[in-house]
């Protein structure tokens, strides 16, 4: 998804700017990939409504994990779903963004941390309330069944991406390369396992937040935030 970038020589002995140097990028490059990425999720989406076998291979994986739950796994998939809460994770990423703005007295962290929230919710909302599918235990496997129930795609697995990769970006010029592929990669695999593993989501509702969590946090990378021209009011620390 992103890569570190090194720090010329003679900035390395500068203390870290959020934001800086070593600044994130999507990984790989182009825009075929984020394309790419659209095009699997509107695919994936009209496989649901039109291609039996995707809702088969859901009840197929529900109905697998139903039968091997011993308490133990149970406990530790519980852990793994939520690690992809939305309120703490805003909570903690807004609080991260707000401090680092203090410190360094400007107000670029708080944009791109403010934006992925608001972004994300009324992407995940938006479809969830148009396709109006059931969950594995309760309402239906098909979509747009009228129910009150709105599971696809997942909004834990789409967090689990989304907001660890805005942490990973606000925390870049404090991690080392290791930590900060492990920020990025780790948790939306995590919450993708745990979710469905418990039943809480269709396999296919992760992958859809998946595809559409990756997509928004590439995009939100995209933006060079470090260097949007901002009035001297809002960005008062020294420039790099």
């Amino acid at each position: 998804m992103a890569a570190g970038r090194r720090a010329p020589r003679h900035l390395r002995d500068r203390p870290p700017r959020p934001l800086g140097v070593p600044v994130l990028r999507p990984v790989p490059g182009g825009w075929w990939f984020d394309g790419l990425l659209l095009a699997a999720l509107v695919a994936l989406t009209a496989g649901l409504v039109w291609w039996r076998p995707l809702l088969d291979l859901d009840i197929a994986v529900r109905d697998w994990c139903d039968q091997h739950r011993p308490r133990p796994v149970y406990i530790l998939m519980w852990i793994f779903d939520h690690v992809g809460q939305g309120g703490i994770l805003t909570t903690v990423t807004v609080a991260l963004s707000f401090w680092l703005a203090w410190r360094h007295r400007t107000i670029r962290p708080i944009i791109p941390a403010g934006l992925a929230p608001i972004i994300s919710t009324v992407l995940i909302v938006g479809l969830k309330g148009w396709t109006s599918r059931g969950a594995p235990h309760h309402g239906s496997v098909e979509m747009f069944s009228d129910g009150w129930e709105e599971y696809y795609p997942s909004g834990h697995v789409s967090n689990g991406i989304v907001y660890y990769g805005m942490l990973a970006m606000l925390l870049s010029p404090y991690l080392g390369v290791v930590a900060r592929r492990i920020l990025m990669w780790l948790p939306g695999v995590l919450v993708f396992i745990g979710t469905t593993y418990l039943g809480w989501h269709w396999i296919t509702d992760s992958v859809g937040g998946y595809l559409l969590g990756l997509l928004i946090v590439r995009l939100l990378l995209r933006v060079p935030w470090r260097t949007l021209p901002l009035p001297r009011l809002l960005d008062r620390g020294r420039r790099p």
